[in-house]
């Protein structure tokens, strides 16, 4: 995969967990991650966003969104401590060297989330041999990933102003169709997604076993989990 957490939970993790949850709750999340030291399987879905449909959201989120510059990559290490990215910050890094654009979104002075993005003139992004398999960017394409949000910052329609600022800014920049991917599990992303008018194309299954991934492309229903495709 193009991210690597941790296959242990953090002592941060843990604790959320708890206090979310409850400790049976955290238990099952402690085993999990253990069991996942050796097998883990994941499927992504490969989204669509037609951008000359792009609707107001209801609820504007108070943000300022600008275009991301390796300035602010220092205050993007608290986002990746939050999602227990290892290697995000070596990442983003690299991705500033190899030209891909990007977003950050600040609340007053806090910077409270990112969001990456390629077209067919950049070097070929590594997600599309792994996670978007089956993707090929036309004229015309862009293809964003790495979109998150700090959780202390997520109410209030703060996701979907930034995806509705992202959007609007792609469309000026002349592109035509937005592609992403999302974890299928991931209910509350995906519903972001569908109201914003993603469509779900298809699914990209990941399979590992110990350190080694395989990836292939399967079959999509019309509606999965109770979230519209």
């Amino acid at each position: 995969m193009n991210r690597s957490f941790p296959l242990y939970p953090s002592a941060r993790a843990l604790r959320r967990r708890v206090r979310e949850d409850g400790p049976k709750s955290a238990g099952r999340y402690v085993a999990g991650r253990l069991r996942a030291q050796f097998h883990e399987r994941k499927q992504h879905l490969v989204v669509e966003k037609d951008l000359s449909e792009i609707a107001v959201p209801a609820r504007r989120g108070a943000i300022r969104v600008e275009p991301l510059e390796r300035r602010h990559l220092p205050a993007l290490r608290e986002l990746n401590r939050e999602r227990e990215d290892l290697t995000g910050d070596v990442r983003f890094a690299g991705d500033v060297d190899q030209g891909y654009g990007a977003f950050v979104a600040f609340r007053g002075e806090e910077l409270a989330g990112c969001y990456w993005w390629a077209d067919g003139s950049m070097p070929p992004h590594r997600e599309l041999d792994t996670i978007a398999l089956g993707l090929e960017l036309d004229d015309g394409d862009v293809y964003g990933t790495d979109f998150y949000v700090l959780e202390r910052h997520r109410a209030g329609g703060t996701a979907a102003d930034f995806l509705f600022q992202i959007e609007t800014t792609l469309r000026e920049h002349g592109f035509e169709r937005l592609w992403g991917t999302v974890e299928d599990v991931n209910r509350s992303a995906r519903w972001t997604y569908a109201a914003r008018g993603y469509r779900e194309r298809w699914a990209v299954g990941s399979t590992r076993v110990l350190r080694r991934w395989r990836h292939r492309v399967e079959t999509i229903e019309t509606e999965r989990d109770g979230v519209p495709a």
